[in-house]
């Protein structure tokens, strides 16, 4: 599986997606927020900039020997256009995917994807929601169905069960005003959101079939948006037929 694939499925959600695929400036820890770049009507205030112009790039860590894990990924917000009467950002990947965002009072959410190869974008089966208002321990939302990105079967070919299983995700608004240090710089105020699914799967003769999480942690900052995000697909005990891993995306450049 490539890194666009994993993008494209990961949001923002998303980087969601997203990450989405996911994915205003400069909240430096000296300097406090920058004053104007939030969107006037950007109901998030700064935790997910749609300005057109901007872009985004991640270095990509991981505890996985695996070559379709790129180690970096930059994301933009290409241009906006209309989509059945309502205003859409493209958010693009470097590596060729678009992804299709709209947002209202309540919720910014996915609504269409397309890549290079592909003549016309394709419309999600219902909106996928990236962040939901307010933006505040409790708030919860259903982020539609995930892949597993990071599980591999170890005997079997492909390897990678990302055709063959689907799970639904939820999200949740875990924690707000942390402090968040990446390879860009240290951001203060940010909110984190996790996303949690599970899989029901045939690990190990030992252990028969169990639940594998799969766990997302995000943090977005005012002013700036997705700083950093995680995915988790373990697999208890080291299964004797399937393992899973983590990867890591952290912010290191951004332009206006």
């Amino acid at each position: 599986m490539t890194t666009l694939k994993l993008a494209a499925k990961l949001k923002f959600a998303a980087l969601g997606t997203v990450l989405a695929a996911g994915l205003g400036y400069w909240t430096w820890l000296h300097m406090g927020p920058t004053a104007g770049l939030a969107d006037r009507d950007d109901p998030t205030l700064g935790y997910f900039p749609l300005t057109v112009g901007r872009s985004w790039t991640y270095q990509v860590e991981t505890d996985m020997t695996d070559s379709d894990i790129d180690p970096e990924i930059t994301l933009s917000v290409d241009r906006k256009v209309e989509l059945d009467g309502k205003a859409t950002w493209v958010r693009r990947s470097i590596q060729g995917a678009e992804y299709y965002i709209q947002r209202d009072a309540k919720s910014v959410y996915r609504v269409a994807s397309r890549t290079d190869v592909e003549e016309q974008a394709t419309l999600d089966n219902s909106p996928r929601t990236i962040l939901k208002m307010p933006l505040k321990p409790g708030t919860q939302w259903d982020g539609g169905f995930t892949a597993p990105f990071l599980l591999r079967r170890t005997s079997e070919f492909p390897n990678n069960l990302v055709h063959s299983h689907k799970a639904l995700m939820s999200f949740s608004v875990v924690a707000v005003n942390e402090t968040v240090e990446v390879p860009y710089g240290t951001f203060k105020g940010c909110i984190q959101v996790k996303g949690e699914a599970s899989l029901r799967l045939y690990t190990s003769p030992v252990t028969g079939f169990t639940d594998v999480p799969l766990i997302t942690h995000e943090w977005y900052c005012p002013n700036v948006g997705l700083v950093k995000f995680d995915r988790e697909e373990r697999v208890a005990g080291g299964g004797a037929f399937m393992t899973g891993g983590k990867v890591s995306y952290q912010l290191t450049d951004m332009t206006e």
